[in-house]
């Protein structure tokens, strides 16, 4: 097999929840040695948190903390290690980590690794050549500098919760610009952060390999948000326009929205981008007489007629499932696409025949069926990149890290253990609270669950 292209690079990935952690996860995939480091007592919140769908099968088990969905798929390939850093002895073995490593990945506000001395610049007289990456919400300069960050409060400050979600409807009961900010669906500005930290420290392992010279990678995750808003931006800048939130719809092309497929909740996204589109849409649906229809001459009529337009479509894509409606329109050149949930996604052939969906195999005592676990988006020719293993239970690999990469000796290894600046189980408190299923949807936590849902998953 060839090698995998960050073989032989060793990182240090002491982050926490998820933006960071989960691009350690997929630099793992990448055949990257990736270290986790965790205090003892402060195990990361995807293990012990109450984040949605943390527990597979509903079932705590005894060895709760090493089972949340989340933490297995975000922390997969890597090794754990224990070390209390509030302790002087904590923090010396993560110098001395340090010295044996290429990267070194962290996510506190400044002011933490100021306070450990364990900044950039400390870490550097370790190891010259040293790469770090430092994730904060608000990056380590300016008055927010020090200001902690959670998605759903930062994705305000880069400008998206103004630009997104669904028209409300007004009085009159027509779609209208709506008041109120819309919080996006998921915590986008951590995947953002995860796929910039990837990006950013590729570039600083080339120009390191050409070098020899390390450097800091400052990532500000607020920053990142706002790259996704370049056209309003420049909108407001240039012309002094506030770009209105849209929905489903496009400000320029119609028609552009999703339209509802046969059956339960199913729907297909249609997106024309010019009149070749729009006359491909009126073959296909059976209605050629509409291109000579006043109402719909251009783009800009057709926008100002999407009410009825709609209607026309959704009369053609209502008797059709999503599969057939995009297969249909997309053999006649009309960009287009199933709306698919999480359900749908799991199964999907075009997921299913890119293999997109991992085997990870957990090992018997962690008590976790096998799972497929989301992949990577891309494919390289000559590398065979993938998930390399489950998710390390905590302090699995103290012995490896302590002894045979640090030399510790087993005596002081005891010591250690007996002190708390290393262990493997959570200190204090215990699992997290367990809402039956049935009463999550009643409080609306979740719109539904499946009892037999392993039977209708692919095997793996």
């Amino acid at each position: 097999m060839a090698r995998l292209p960050l073989e032989g690079i060793r990182i240090i990935d002491s982050t926490y929840v998820f933006a960071l952690p989960y691009a350690g996860g997929l630099l793992a995939d990448f055949g990257a040695e990736v270290i986790k480091v965790e205090g003892p007592g402060r195990p990361d919140v995807t293990r012990t948190g109450g984040y949605a769908g943390a527990f597979p099968e509903n079932d705590l088990g005894e060895d709760w903390w090493n089972r949340p969905s989340t933490y297995n798929l975000i922390h997969r390939g890597k090794q754990s290690i224990t070390l209390d850093m509030t302790d002087s002895r904590g923090r010396d073995y993560f110098r001395d980590l340090i010295k044996v490593s290429d990267v070194v990945m962290e996510n506190f506000t400044p002011r933490v690794m100021d306070r450990f001395g364990l900044n950039y610049e400390s870490l550097r007289a370790y190891k010259p050549d040293l790469i770090m990456v430092s994730n904060t919400g608000y990056g380590h300069s300016g008055p927010w500098s020090n200001f902690g960050a959670m998605a759903s409060a930062l994705e305000p400050t880069h400008g998206t919760g103004a630009f997104m979600g669904y028209m409300e409807k007004g009085p009159d009961g027509r779609l209208s610009e709506g008041q109120v900010p819309n919080k996006m669906g998921n915590s986008y500005s951590d995947f953002l952060a995860s796929w910039t930290a990837l990006g950013s420290l590729m570039a600083a392992l080339l120009r390191r390999a050409k070098t020899g010279q390390g450097q800091w990678i400052d990532l500000a995750m607020y920053q990142t948000g706002v790259t996704v808003i370049g056209p309003g931006l420049l909108d407001y800048a240039y012309n002094g326009r506030r770009t209105l939130r849209i929905g489903n719809r496009h400000l320029v092309w119609s028609p552009h929205g999703v339209y509802p497929g046969q059956g339960y909740d199913q729907w297909v996204a249609i997106a024309a981008r010019d009149d070749n589109d729009w006359r491909a849409i009126c073959q296909t649906i059976g209605q050629p007489e509409l291109l000579s229809d006043p109402r719909f001459a251009d783009s800009i009529d057709r926008r100002q007629h999407q009410e009825e337009l709609d209607e026309i479509i959704s009369a053609w894509t209502c008797q059709r499932t999503a599969y057939q409606a995009m297969d249909i329109l997309q053999e006649a050149g009309v960009p287009s696409g199933a709306v698919l949930n999480a359900k749908q996604a799991l199964v999907d052939p075009q997921y299913l025949d890119r293999k997109f969906f991992e085997p990870v195999h957990n090992p018997p005592e962690v008590g976790l069926r096998p799972k497929g676990y989301v992949g990577r988006a891309w494919k390289f020719s000559a590398s065979e990149t993938g998930i390399k293993g489950p998710a390390p239970r905590l302090g699995e690999a103290n012995d490896y890290v302590l002894r045979e990469l640090l030399g510790v000796n087993r005596e002081k290894m005891d010591r250690l253990m007996e002190d708390w600046i290393i262990g493997n189980i959570p200190e204090g408190g215990g699992a997290p609270g367990q809402v039956p299923l049935i009463e999550q949807v009643e409080l609306g936590w979740i719109a539904e669950f499946e009892a037999d849902y392993l039977e209708r998953l692919p095997p793996v």
